[in-house]
């Protein structure tokens, strides 16, 4: 046999590898062709975005515990991502990550608070609107508040959500997600047909409080998230049907997909921000393409929230920016398409910032996740999908990689906190900003995973301010923000917690360590204005929401409007209560305060029209009651002598806000004005039971010595000094 010429074996190797080159020849001029094929130039775009939504909690990757039709069906007509994951387990940073295309540290928003998108990144709706799309958002959380630059590109973003009550933490500031979803449709309805189009849907019905509606409370009553999950499901087969019917469906891109998952104590954590596992990062991906291209598709290879940008760019044949860390996710469904070695990062600075515990760093490919952290972890997700064996100690090729991959990656913390020379010269005058973060530089920091547990304590404290034992609440806060001076969460919950038992000066010196945590947060120096105004010190209350103004906080109008009517300055307060209406047309809040300012020149009927009109915005909007409107209006009624319907406003706002306690105290002074005695101090002693708090016993006394009823005074004193445990 001459060297180098085949025999049969190895010919028929031969024509077994050219018949391979041929067939890949042909497979990758089929990909091409498919590629050019798979281009949808003006196509509408529509982004849906249900917020905490763990992808093994639907059915499409195989849970059995919820029902969602309209996400099944919408799944059908969509190449669905198997391992697609979220770069942080954060509503703000992870929805920027989506919208720039660019990973955390490259966008800078690290955090739900304390960040601010910078203008040198363009988003995704800047980049359609350049090429002649309207963009149009409706969210339904307010910590896409457009004041953190998220909103940038979209000439309508409905981000018009009301705190319901005083002191409500920003995490639960939220609107239903079918009111969210009817604003959104009316946008779109007025759009000219055929116009180009970018529609952003964002629903929170996941998020805590898990309080499903019905049918679906009643439904999932074992399994509230679930429920919540259904609940969201109907909103997005509303939406679809509404897509369907203003024919934009069948040509649009449509992407859905979560931001993040939810903890629910896989791992220790009920929620989520603090940990990275699968079950925080790993959310539903979904891209339905015109024409239902490559629809029923399934793709196992790891995909990323950045990868949407450029994704949406190929689709419609425009180029993307080329600083976009991403790549398009078509071409990974194409048929004889092998997927490029890749690994998704994601990262929590959470723990770092806001409990003064180490930041976590991830990477996840198509098979492992690396978890960087002072115990390192590393798990095999598909042989382990609940990730309880940590294989790090094994030093594994795929660890090896996983870490030296991740180590070459600069990735600088950028520190939360304000940055403008001028706004930290203001705040600095009001003695209340540090250079930086205390949590900037700190090295060996404990790993969040072995102090998960002592989360409890907070969920002890929550407990006992809902059981009304507000001085205990405040011991055991105390006690674990001496043992955690740098856990920011900590001492927001305490100033919570002291606000709620009516010690404000006492909360307003919690709120400063928070914010000598995280320096000039805007919330922050929002709520520091609020306690203030409480405190009466209005000067200082007023200083602080100007400041806030200038870190962009919204509801700064609102803010002042509330301070000038303490203060008495009724003619200030109607300048900022216009202001915040005109900034705010469907908001409550403003309406509050027009009728607020207009009793207090003595136009009563005019009130009760802006407070019917705030109540009205209410149930059409088929928002939560908000606190104080009621009350509001019965005040104005019993100043006109219409004292049934104050009697039952005032029943109304108690039924709603037990814990207001001047809803209460003013309901009292009315049966004590109508001489009916017996109602007044039947009134007193159910107001203290229940709400058995050392406040609560005050404002009944303060009630009975406003009519003259001393030993009613000192029998409620004595009541409460008996019930009150004594502060550390």
């Amino acid at each position: 046999m001459t060297r180098g010429t085949p025999g049969p074996a190895g010919a028929g190797r031969l024509v077994l590898a050219a018949a391979a080159m041929v067939a890949a020849a042909l497979l990758g001029s089929s990909a091409a062709c498919a590629r050019k094929t798979l281009v949808f130039p003006k196509a509408p775009v529509v982004l849906i975005s249900v917020d905490t939504l763990r992808a093994d909690h639907l059915p499409v990757y195989g849970y059995r515990g919820v029902e969602t039709p309209g996400l099944d069906a919408l799944a059908k007509d969509s190449i669905v991502f198997d391992n697609a994951v979220s770069h942080v387990p954060l509503t703000l940073p992870s929805h920027v990550a989506l919208l720039t295309g660019l990973l955390p540290f490259q966008n800078g928003v690290r955090d739900n608070v304390g960040y601010r998108l910078d203008a040198a990144h363009p988003t995704l709706a800047e980049f359609l609107s350049s090429r002649g799309y309207a963009a149009g958002a409706a969210v339904s959380a307010v910590v896409l508040d457009h004041a953190s630059g998220v909103s940038r590109g979209f000439s309508f973003w409905d981000d018009q959500i009301e705190a319901t009550s005083a002191g409500q933490a920003i995490g639960q500031v939220q609107r239903g997600g079918g009111e969210t979803e009817r604003r959104l449709e009316a946008w779109m309805a007025g759009r000219p047909d055929g116009a180009p189009v970018l529609a952003f849907l964002h629903l929170y019905e996941p998020h805590t409080p898990y309080e499903p509606p019905e049918p679906f409370g009643s439904r999932y009553k074992k399994a509230p998230y679930d429920g919540e999950i259904a609940a969201a499901d109907e909103i997005v087969g509303r939406f679809v049907a509404f897509l369907k019917a203003r024919g934009l469906y069948d040509r649009a891109v449509v992407v859905f997909l979560s931001d993040h998952g939810e903890g629910l104590g896989d791992h220790g954590e009920d929620e989520h921000g603090i940990l990275l596992y699968r079950e925080a990062v790993r959310v539903p991906l979904f891209l339905k393409l015109p024409k239902s291209a490559l629809a029923g598709t399934r793709v196992a290879a790891p995909a990323g929230l950045v990868d949407v940008f450029p994704t949406i760019a190929a689709a419609l044949g425009e180029k993307a920016p080329a600083n976009l860390p991403g790549a398009s996710l078509i071409a990974l469904a194409l048929p004889g398409e092998t997927a490029p070695a890749r690994s998704i990062y994601s990262e929590t600075l959470y723990p770092r910032y806001h409990f003064g515990w180490s930041d976590l760093a991830s990477l996840t490919d198509d098979g492992h996740q690396y978890i960087e952290a002072p115990r390192p972890e590393l798990y095999d997700f598909r042989a382990d999908p609940g990730e309880r064996k940590n294989l790090a100690a094994d030093l594994s090729p795929a660890f090896r990689r996983l870490r030296v991959e991740l180590s070459a990656m600069s990735r600088p913390l950028q520190a939360p906190g304000v940055a403008d020379p001028e706004t930290i010269k203001k705040l600095a005058s009001l003695g209340y900003i540090g250079q930086a973060s205390p949590g900037s530089d700190a090295k060996d920091l404990p790993d969040p995973k072995d102090r998960i547990g002592s989360l409890q304590i907070l969920k002890d404290a929550s407990r006992l301010t809902d059981q009304h034992r507000d001085d205990e609440a405040a011991a055991l806060l105390r006690r674990f923000t001496a043992e955690n001076p740098r856990m920011l969460d900590g001492w927001e919950s305490l100033a919570r917690g002291l606000r709620r038992a009516g010690r404000s000066k006492e909360a307003i010196a919690a709120l400063e360590q928070a914010d000598r945590l995280q320096p000039g947060t805007p919330q922050v120096v929002m709520g520091l204005a609020d306690l203030h105004l409480e405190d009466g010190q209005f000067a200082k209350a007023r200083a602080l929401a100007e400041t806030a103004r200038a870190l962009g906080s919204s509801g700064v109008d609102e803010e002042l409007a509330a301070i000038a009517l303490a203060e008495g300055d009724v003619a200030a307060a109607g300048k900022y209560a216009e202001a915040a209406q005109a900034k705010s047309p469907e908001g409550r809040l403003p309406l509050l305060l027009l009728g607020r300012v207009a009793a207090r020149r003595g136009d009563f009927e005019t009130a009760i029209g802006h407070f019917d009109h705030a109540l009205r915005i209410g149930e059409e909007t088929h928002a939560p009651p908000m606190q104080g409107i009621r009350a509001a209006r019965a005040d104005a009624l019993a100043h006109l002598g219409r004292e049934p319907e104050a009697e039952a406003d005032f029943r109304r706002e108690i039924r709603d806000f037990p814990e207001g306690l001047d809803a209460w105290s003013r309901l009292a002074l009315l049966y004590a004005a109508g001489g009916r005695r017996a109602e007044f101090q039947a009134l007193l002693e159910e107001m203290t039971r229940r709400v058995p708090t050392g406040k609560s016993f005050e404002v009944a006394a303060k009630v009975c010595e406003i009519v003259g009823d001393r030993a009613g005074a000192s029998a409620f004193r004595r009541a409460g000094d008996s019930r009150r445990r004594p502060a550390p």
